[in-house]
């Protein structure tokens, strides 16, 4: 077996080469539109179904695959340079560890999006509000401690409501949504919001008129509605949420902290949620990895995580990041000017990187013990503009799945997946069912 550690690299950037016209539109018609129509944000439940059936990663990864046979480097210009992608762990460090400044993700169809529903978020901020916000969130969420300081109270918030979920013969989607649904709002802001599902049905509202990628114009009375029971949570916030640590975190007028708050709940929500679905299913699909994962309970541990860790890489919930150049630079021997889109496909990067060649498969020890970062590998993603609620995410992942484990036996109705083999390029959780039964 070839590790992802096996693999890394600290080398110098390769080069960037130009491709062809019509090598640059097949990437665009595979990679590219195919990522904005199944939701940039949310994933769409139709579209899901179509681009599934279609098998469209597989497609785009055998166009991308061909561009990185015939040129090789680190990754390509496109379109005569409007565009670039990367492939190259050298080049993708580069951009990644350079984020918030060279290469910002406050342009393009992001940004745009998230006009409608978070226009001050973190994720698509640069220069001294990106450092002023991501201090804010890397204290609330954490970003530094293996172990969150509520991490007590939040397992508690997760074994009362596995407690709760009432599920049986089978488990579908919907069930499972519920349940990362009032967690979410318990973690965020408290026991007195778990039945607030006006506020998650706001965002979800503001994120799908995001995904339509059009102009922004007057904020709309769903987002000053959102705005507002937001704030009137942080007036008041309850002892043991995430909003109980904001007063002690560092900010300032840049901050906008009630903008930051989405991002916590749409993380939580929806993808770890699909995170954590389709890490179940590879768990019942695999009587093997089951048992070993078993052994791990009541808490989980590290085998847990890493099988959390190999369905987030091996399913991204994020299909495509982007960055903009923000003045004209060099990237690999390349020129990029000001306002190129540099793209990491990472349905392609998680999946044929080169020099490891079990990418196809579910292997939980990459992610165990001291392996050094994988750049191409970006799930949670790397660099300056990594993922600030990384642990967070994987101790709430972790503490769903052993709860659910340990109350109930899984096994895998639809779709098919492999025991230990070269698993589907494309899993659709919203179409994954379930046959539960008490243990």
């Amino acid at each position: 077996m070839s590790t992802a550690t096996e693999a890394r690299s600290e080398a110098a950037v390769g080069r960037l080469h130009d491709a062809s016209l019509g090598e640059s539109l097949k990437f665009v018609a595979t990679g590219l539109l195919p990522s904005l129509a199944r939701g940039l944000f949310k994933p769409r439940r139709g579209a899901m179904k179509r681009l599934t059936a279609l098998d469209m990663d597989t497609r785009a990864i055998r166009a991308l695959s061909e561009i990185r046979d015939k040129h090789g480097g680190d990754g390509a210009r496109l379109l005569g340079g409007r565009l670039a992608v990367l492939w190259g762990a050298g080049a993708i460090r580069e951009v990644l560890d350079n984020s918030a400044t060279d290469y910002a993700s406050d342009g393009g169809a992001k940004a745009k999006g998230m006009c409608h529903f978070q226009p001050d978020a973190l994720t698509v901020s640069r220069g001294a509000d990106w450092r002023d916000r991501r201090a804010f969130n890397e204290s609330v969420l954490a970003y530094s401690e293996r172990v969150h300081p509520l991490a007590d109270r939040f397992l508690s918030v997760v074994e009362d409501e596995v407690a709760r979920l009432r599920i049986g013969p089978v488990l579908e989607w919907d069930a499972f949504e519920g349940l990362w649904d009032h967690i979410t709002l318990r973690v965020v802001f408290g026991d007195h919001a778990r039945g607030d599902q006006e506020l998650t049905g706001l965002l979800a509202k503001l994120m799908n008129q995001g995904q339509r990628l059009v102009g922004v114009g007057e904020p709309t009375d769903d987002y000053y509605e959102l705005y507002g029971k937001i704030e009137r949570y942080l007036a008041d916030p309850q002892e043991g949420s995430l909003l109980s640590l904001v007063r002690e975190a560092p900010q300032s007028d840049r901050t906008r902290v009630a903008h930051q708050v989405p991002h916590w709940m749409f993380a939580m929500r929806d993808t770890l949620g699909a995170n954590a679905y389709r890490a179940l299913a590879v768990i019942a699909a695999d009587p093997s990895l089951c048992a070993r994962v078993r052994e791990e309970l009541p808490e989980g541990g590290e085998l847990l995580e890493g099988v959390l860790h190999e369905a987030m890489r091996l399913w991204p919930t994020t299909p495509l990041l982007a960055r903009e150049t923000t003045r004209d630079l060099e990237l690999g021997g390349a020129r990029l000017a000001e306002g190129t889109q540099v793209m990491m496909l990472n349905v392609f990067n998680h999946r044929r990187p080169e020099g490891i060649d079990d990418a196809d498969r579910v292997v939980p020890e990459r992610w165990m013990g001291d392996n050094p970062t994988e750049y191409r590998f970006n799930h949670l993603s790397n660099g300056t503009q990594d993922c600030p609620g990384g642990p967070l995410v994987l101790l709430l992942g972790r503490a769903v799945l052993a709860r659910m484990l340990s109350e109930w036996s899984f096994k895998l109705v639809e779709p098919s997946l492999p025991a230990g083999g070269d698993q589907p390029t494309m899993l659709d959780f919203f179409a994954i069912r379930f046959e539960v039964e008490p243990r």
